[in-house]
């Protein structure tokens, strides 16, 4: 006699559980690929677009480089913020002076052999990285670690050497901008009226100092530029290099420096 069967059927069991297997699958997959795809591709997004501020911060490089090498009157340079900000950042000072044998004196105190200049840098913000037009270089910033993104304008020869700078100044009633919107930088050439004399510097062993919250970018610049003597010192964000060059094994110490300035009002559009 055949067995009997306790259920007529029992293809519906297997099609429920098979539902409730390939459902799971699905939202399991779907959770996996929100979790940790979506994220990656926000962090994909988000360094792009940080990227692209650094694109247009070299094209406002190559724009303030032309006012203060051809006194154009203006330039303008168009930004993405991407959910940034764009704003004046902290002064950083630039020094130029004959070195001193005093132990804790940088410079020999004595006015004519020492110069420097004050700068107001442009600062690009996002939550994750900034980038900086910093007295006519561009640097990036990720996790407090900043690296130039354009080439040193310091000149250095065997009499002499150029030390030219930019400097940023507020020209309109906004100080910065920030969101998603695009903004218009524009900057405009201002004649300083400064005496090429008291930007002038003789005498031997020229030192180069510069205070900025980039120190470390402008320690690596210096350093693959061949310059002497780098050094950097992380507690006063400050970097100390001779004003010699070393190209190819021979060095260069000019005994006369000059340190031009443009200076370009800044205005927000």
């Amino acid at each position: 006699m055949s067995r009997p069967q306790l259920w007529p059927d029992d293809r519906g069991v297997s099609e429920t559980l098979g539902y409730i297997l390939v459902f799971s699958v699905v939202i399991t997959t779907i959770t996996t690929a929100s979790v940790f795809g979506f994220s990656g591709l926000e962090d994909r997004q988000a360094a792009e677009q940080v990227r692209n501020v650094e694109r247009a911060f070299d094209v406002l490089a190559d724009n303030f480089g032309d006012i203060a090498r051809y006194e154009d009157p203006s330039r303008a340079t168009e930004i993405r913020l991407a959910h940034g900000t764009v704003a004046f950042g902290e002064p950083v000072t630039i020094t130029v002076g004959q070195n001193s044998t005093t132990p804790g004196e940088a410079f020999v105190d004595d006015p004519t052999n020492v110069t420097n200049v004050t700068l107001e840098p442009l600062v690009y913000r996002s939550d994750r990285s900034s980038v900086v037009y910093e007295g006519g270089v561009v640097f990036r910033v990720d996790d407090g670690a900043s690296i130039a993104r354009s080439s040193l304008p310091f000149v250095v020869g065997e009499e002499s050497a150029l030390v030219p700078t930019v400097d940023t100044t507020q020209d309109g009633e906004t100080s910065g901008v920030g969101g998603e919107r695009t903004v218009l930088v524009v900057g405009e050439y201002r004649p300083n009226g400064q005496p090429l004399a008291n930007r002038t510097v003789e005498g031997d062993d020229l030192q180069l100092r510069i205070e900025s919250p980039r120190a470390d970018g402008w320690s690596r610049l210096l350093r693959e530029q061949g310059y002497e003597n780098v050094s950097y010192d992380p507690a006063t964000e400050t970097v100390i290099a001779d004003l010699a060059v070393d190209r190819d094994g021979t060095v260069s110490h000019p005994q006369r420096a000059r340190l031009p300035t443009t200076n370009i009002g800044v205005r927000f559009e």
